[in-house]
């Protein structure tokens, strides 16, 4: 079965993107009957709502920060989803005063009486706590008890949240106490949206059809040739200690990756590591490559490596896997509030990539088409910024760290890719019980979506499987436990299919030099002519940009073209003469 590349979802998204700002309703063709049940993934993505319609939309203006929108709910046997509209970019977790308030028992006489419910759960989002109200008894709780999860877990202006429909929040008295319940969503700080407004209340009903199943991700490679790069941060050299190493190691044998990107190893060498898994795989040799706690471990040659902050990149030569090699960015990025320090070391990994792929001269000259990722613990846990300027080559600090530009061969941005958990449908990468800050997504594979496709992914969480599944794979219940961060797997293959514009077919005899191409650079033909020619220059769209016509005399070959007057992004050159007609596509990067 052949996996749909992450460049068609990202156009999906963009076509919805534009509908919406030209007024269309997007999810006006499709809805479902209130209540029936989805399967829904709690990634952040929200792209699995499908045209499920809102529960409720809320007025436009009438809050003072946060603005609320849409309201979406939906169920399946575990959980009960979320997804919420703020209005503004901000992040669920600190910095507000949003409640989330749920009267489980549908009875306005028990409770909390908050605007006209009674609210078995109180919770605050933004001190991450809440109090459940039971018999005229109070208990303080957090975000276990109740099985609270949340994503994106960087600032956005849409969320999807969610509460476990079979947790106890006192121990022994269950949260949902019936098939129906009303809720309300306040912003408690002052002039705040809420969302029903006063006087009005919400329903919702549980269970509405048969609850969806969760299909599991097996471990195999769908093809014995994909690439399999895993990453894991393995919390403060725990890959060594001896109660968790045994852990990790049945892991890594039951994922048995061929490249593996680690964070948090402090006290030993890379070429340590790779003696390691050496003696977990008889017979296989790795290669190593270390900066201050990043290390990548390969099967494949690490042809150099170099240290970017403390992060690290490396080049593989993954050839005769994917037919190219693999520029690997392993990256521990700072932690928690410390905004400021991420994007810095994000604008380094930036610069480093853009002199890597088209400024000639620097530390590495990277061949047109080499394979691109950044992965590992990247901490994104703020500003929406961070993830944004990994992806779209947006640097903040261009004084410092050059100008922005497009990280992918094509003239786009790198894809995101989000795995879930194998048998269970959840993507945050990170899960500490006794932190106040519920599970997230810290950990995260950004990649060059022109070169490489997703084939089988996926997070292990050994907590979450069967039996079966953790016989078959040699594992135990608590593997998982090694670290605070899941082990991530990713298995990659060459794109099979590439886009081209409309315009026409392309041709051998034509090209542009460079490509990418700044400034100035040469339209080359195959063979001298002697005559009119017609050049066109036409964007993305099909219009047409540029036409000029020129008339070629004896062994004219190569032309000069000049682009500096055009916008970063892809375009496509069509050349005519009286007897023939080529086309070529090409990259322009402006220059800032």
């Amino acid at each position: 079965m052949r996996v749909q590349p992450v460049l068609s979802t990202r156009l999906l998204i963009a076509s919805l993107a534009l509908a919406t700002s030209m007024g269309l309703p997007c999810g006006a063709l499709s809805g479902r009957a209130e209540g029936a049940p989805l399967p829904i993934q709690l990634d952040g993505a929200v792209s699995d709502w499908g045209g499920a319609t809102p529960l409720h939309t809320d007025a436009n203006g009438d809050g003072s920060s946060f603005d609320f929108g849409r309201l979406w709910v939906a169920d399946d046997a575990r959980f009960l989803f979320l997804r919420l509209e703020v209005g503004i970019e901000g992040s669920l977790d600190e910095n507000n005063a949003l409640v989330v308030y749920l009267d489980t028992d549908n009875n306005t006489a028990t409770g909390l009486a908050v605007s006209g419910i009674g609210a078995e759960l109180e919770w605050k989002l933004g001190s991450r706590s809440g109090t459940y109200y039971r018999g005229g008894s109070t208990w303080s709780i957090f975000h276990d008890d109740i099985r609270f999860r949340s994503l994106p877990t960087v600032t956005a202006t849409e969320f999807e949240l969610c509460f476990g429909r079979d947790t106890l929040p006192n121990g022994s008295q269950p949260l949902f106490f019936g098939s129906t319940l009303k809720l309300v969503i306040k912003d408690t700080a002052a002039g705040g949206d809420q969302l029903p407004n006063v006087g009005q209340t919400l329903s919702y009903t549980l269970d509405q059809g048969p609850a969806p199943t969760t299909d599991p991700i097996g471990f195999a490679r769908l093809q014995p040739t994909d690439l399999r790069i895993c990453t894991q941060n393995v919390l403060s050299d725990g890959i060594y200690a001896g109660t968790d190493q045994p852990r990790f190691r049945r892991l890594y044998q039951a994922v048995a990756g061929d490249i593996y990107a680690l964070q948090e190893i402090y006290n030993h060498t890379g070429t340590q590591t790779e003696a390691l898994l050496e003696s977990w795989f008889p017979g296989t040799p790795f290669y190593s490559a270390d900066v201050n706690d990043c290390q990548t471990i390969s099967r494949y040659p690490i042809d150099g490596s170099w240290a970017i902050d403390g992060n690290l990149a490396t080049l593989i030569d993954t050839t005769p896997a994917i037919g190219h090699k693999l520029l690997l960015v392993n990256a521990h990025l700072p932690c928690c509030t410390n905004d400021a320090g991420r994007q810095q070391e994000i604008d380094h990994i930036l610069q480093f990539l853009r002199d890597a792929m088209y400024e000639p001269g620097g530390q590495l000259d990277l061949a047109g088409g080499t394979a691109i990722a950044v992965t590992g613990d990247l901490n994104l846990v703020g500003l929406a910024q961070q993830l944004r300027s990994l992806t779209d080559g947006d640097v903040v600090d261009q004084a410092t760290y050059g100008t922005d530009f497009h990280p992918d061969w094509d003239g786009t941005g790198l894809a995101d890719i989000i795995s879930r958990q194998t048998e269970k449908r959840t993507s945050y990468t990170w899960r500490s019980d006794t932190s106040s800050f519920w599970p997230g997504r810290l950990d995260f594979f950004i990649f060059s979506d022109s070169v490489l496709e997703p084939a089988n992914h996926y997070l292990v969480y050994t907590h979450e499987m069967s039996a079966g599944a953790l016989a078959a794979n040699g594992l135990q219940a608590g593997d998982s436990d090694a670290s605070d961060h899941l082990l991530q797997v990713r298995d990659l293959r060459p794109v099979a299919e590439v886009d081209t514009p409309a315009v026409a077919p392309p041709t051998q005899g034509l090209r542009i030099s460079p490509n990418p191409l700044w400034g100035t650079g040469q339209i080359l033909l195959a063979a001298p002519l002697d005559g009119p020619a017609e050049i066109a220059v036409f964007d993305a769209t099909g219009r047409s940009v540029r036409q000029e016509s020129r008339f070629l005399a004896g062994e004219t070959n190569a032309l000069a073209i000049d682009v500096t007057n055009l916008a970063s992004g892809n375009y496509w050159l069509r050349f005519s003469t009286a007897g023939r007609r080529e086309g070529t596509p090409f990259t322009v990067l402006a220059r800032r």
